[in-house]
C-alpha cells in the first residue's frame, strides 16, 4: 500500500470520530461503536473477497476464523474499557442511543451504517476494476489481519491503563484513535502462502 493510500485511510478512520468527539458530542463509546460498525462491514466484505481468491477452502476458513476471532476480542476489550470508565455502563442502551442520536434532525444510524457499507463496497469495486492478482489480494488480507493484531494489543494496553489509572475521556479517545491509526503503518510480511 502506497503512503498516500495509507494517509487517506488514516484520515478516513480517524477524522470522522474526531469530528464526532469535538462537534457532535460523541464520547468514547460512540467512537468505539463507529469503529465496531466499520469493522463489521469489513468482516462482511472479507467473506466476499475470500470467495474471489483461488486458494484452498481450508486456508479461506482459517483466514476468516482468525479475522472473526480478532474482531470478537476487539469488541470484548472495548466493552471492558467502557465498564471500567462508567459504573452504570449498558452496551445495549449505548448502541440504541448511538443509532438514534439525532444531528440536524436526522438519526445518525440512518446515515453512518449505509455510508460505511458503501465505502467497503466501493473498495471492493476498485479492487475488481484494477484486477489485482490473487497473491496481492491475499497479501492485503494478511496485512489487514496484522493490523487487527496490532489494534488488539493497543486496546489491551488501554484496558490495562484504565484499570490502574484514572484517565480523562479525551486521553482515552486519543489513545484509541492512535491505536486505530498506528496499525495502518505496520510493515507487511513478505512471505505469502501459496495455494
Amino acid at each position: 500500500m502506497k503512503i498516500q493510500e495509507k494517509i487517506i485511510l488514516l484520515v478516513g478512520d480517524v477524522a470522522l470520530p474526531l469530528i464526532g468527539f469535538f462537534f457532535w458530542d460523541w464520547g468514547f463509546y460512540f467512537i468505539a461503536l463507529y469503529f465496531i460498525i466499520d469493522q463489521l462491514a469489513k468482516q462482511a466484505f472479507l467473506i466476499i473477497r475470500m470467495n474471489k481468491i483461488q486458494i484452498q477452502f481450508s486456508d479461506k476458513a482459517l483466514i476468516l476464523s482468525k479475522s472473526m476471532i480478532l474482531f470478537f476480542f476487539e469488541v470484548l476489550i472495548i466493552i471492558l474499557i467502557n465498564y471500567q470508565m462508567t459504573v452504570d455502563f449498558n452496551p445495549i442502551k449505548g448502541v440504541i442511543k448511538f443509532l438514534t442520536y439525532e444531528d440536524m434532525g436526522v438519526q445518525q444510524g440512518i446515515i453512518l451504517i449505509p455510508l460505511l457499507i458503501f465505502a467497503e463496497w466501493m473498495k471492493l469495486k476498485t479492487e475488481q476494476k484494477f484486477k489485482q492478482s490473487d497473491e496481492l489480494k491475499q497479501k492485503n488480507i494478511n496485512h489487514s489481519l496484522q493490523q487487527s493484531q496490532v489494534r488488539l494489543s493497543i486496546l489491551g494496553i488501554i484496558l490495562g491503563m484504565v484499570n490502574f489509572i484514572m484517565l480523562s475521556e479525551l486521553i482515552i479517545v486519543v489513545l484509541f484513535l492512535v491505536g486505530i491509526g498506528l496499525p495502518i503503518f505496520a510493515p507487511v510480511k513478505k512471505e505469502i502462502k501459496q495455494a
